[in-house]
């Protein structure tokens, strides 16, 4: 593994006798629904082909934060997956935001538009939505970046356990994935810990709400053909009803092999949305309720600071292969480090970022694209990729530790914004 491309954007305080670094915000929403029906994302034994219709829509919904000097936009979306080069390259010239973290929840129930690998697409109705997905976007993150204000940020945590692991391990010592668990059994291990990250202006009245949590979001299965956010859009919607005026967005963690423990799979569209319903709206009575205990974040000189990097990394499955796998270390104020990686990354992975970050509020932001090159797929820990199944020796692309690999790469990079590499030796 080589690191091909490496930028660093640094942009502190502008002056040592600021005590703290103003926080700002701004925030703002889009539908991307797509106008016409289109085929669905996931699930390869889906067999309606297109959809045939919309049971709730899909968003894209944008914070930008202003500290320190620089600002940087989380962008996430009602999508199974966003890879945009040009959308984070136009972000970064026309607004001049250099950080941008596109994040997609991976709702199975969304349009499938982005081609395999490199290879440009050529379906038309794909192109389109893309490029009409891009303008969207990028009019979203530019309306929140006009409607900017001081605010302060707060932290909530709490635990449910909404999901199983996937991969069983078998009688020969080997593990295979269980894609549908309708007895609800918990399999383990997982990380049920989510994570709420507050945005308040100077009133204190809630303006953003961002909420982490590593699940699938395929509770709807195979058989529905309606665009849906899934669980995600539920619990959004309910907690932006508990919480007049706040923007409720989802981020989805490392979720690569979790799976929800509801499970809608009767074929009745009726039915299955209420299973859905059942799983969103627990989800949300637990943020609702972690929201009254949060805490504020201390604030302080250092602002927003971030390192990105475009990996090389080796197909497994053939080594003349390689991929290009970019990946975005964020710091804010040395107390909030956010992890961006492009694919489907096992729950270990963060729960192991979590474990040896070294600041209050570390956070993994699997299936976000922002930093060039490709989508990683699915992205295991060595354990899994050792035992194999689905995504760990099956349906994956990257080498064995790339995993373990990229994330060195989080942790050197966020010593490094943290100050902690010394350019000449220490003391004994």
């Amino acid at each position: 593994m080589r690191t091909t491309i490496a930028i660093l954007v640094t942009l502190l305080a502008t002056t040592v006798t600021t005590a703290h670094a103003e926080m700002r915000a701004g925030v703002a929403r889009v539908e991307i629904t797509p106008s016409t029906l289109m085929t669905m994302y996931g699930y390869a034994n889906r067999k309606c082909g297109l959809a045939n219709g919309t049971h709730d829509p899909l968003m894209a919904k944008v914070l930008v934060l202003e500290s320190g000097g620089t600002r940087m936009a989380i962008v996430t979306m009602d999508l199974g997956s966003m890879v945009s080069d040009a959308l984070r390259q136009d972000v970064q010239a026309k607004l001049g935001i250099p950080v941008v973290l596109l994040a997609a929840s991976h709702t199975h129930s969304a349009p499938a538009f982005l081609p395999f690998g490199s290879a440009p697409s050529t379906n038309a109705a794909a192109i389109a939505y893309r490029s009409e997905l891009e303008a969207k976007v990028f009019g979203a993150i530019e309306q929140a970046s006009k409607a900017m204000s001081p605010v302060t940020l707060s932290v909530a945590r709490g635990s449910l356990q909404l999901g199983y692991n996937r991969l069983l391990p078998r009688d020969d010592g080997r593990t295979r994935a269980l894609f549908d668990n309708l007895e609800r059994v918990p399999y383990g291990p997982v990380d049920p810990e989510y994570v709420l990250l507050r945005v308040d202006g100077i009133d204190g009245t809630p303006r953003a709400l961002l909420v982490h949590y590593a699940a699938h979001p395929v509770v709807l299965g195979p058989t529905n053909c309606k665009y849906s956010a899934d669980y995600p859009g539920v619990m959004q919607a309910a907690v932006e009803a508990a919480m007049p005026g706040a923007q409720v967005m989802f981020v989805q963690g490392g979720a690569g092999d979790i799976n929800p423990i509801f499970m809608a799979r009767s074929g009745d569209e009726e039915k299955d949305f209420g299973v859905v319903q059942t799983m969103g709206a627990l989800l949300a009575e637990q943020v609702v309720r972690a929201n009254r205990t949060a805490t504020p974040v201390p604030s302080g000189p250092e602002g927003i600071t971030a390192t990105s990097e475009v990996m090389t990394v080796k197909d497994r499955w053939d080594a003349t292969q390689t991929l290009e796998v970019g990946i975005t270390t964020v710091l804010i104020n040395r107390t909030i480090a956010i992890a961006a990686w492009p694919g489907e990354v096992m729950h270990r992975l963060q729960k192991d970022w979590k474990a040896r970050a070294e600041v209050p509020l570390p956070l993994f932001y699997g299936y976000t694209f922002s930093a060039g090159g490709t989508w990683a797929g699915y992205v295991p820990d060595l354990r899994s990729a050792a035992h194999g199944g689905y995504g760990a020796d099956a349906s994956t692309r990257v080498e064995v530790g790339t995993g373990e690999k990229l994330l060195e790469r989080h942790l050197i990079n966020l010593y490094g914004m943290l100050g902690m590499w010394m350019d000449k030796q220490g003391k004994p």
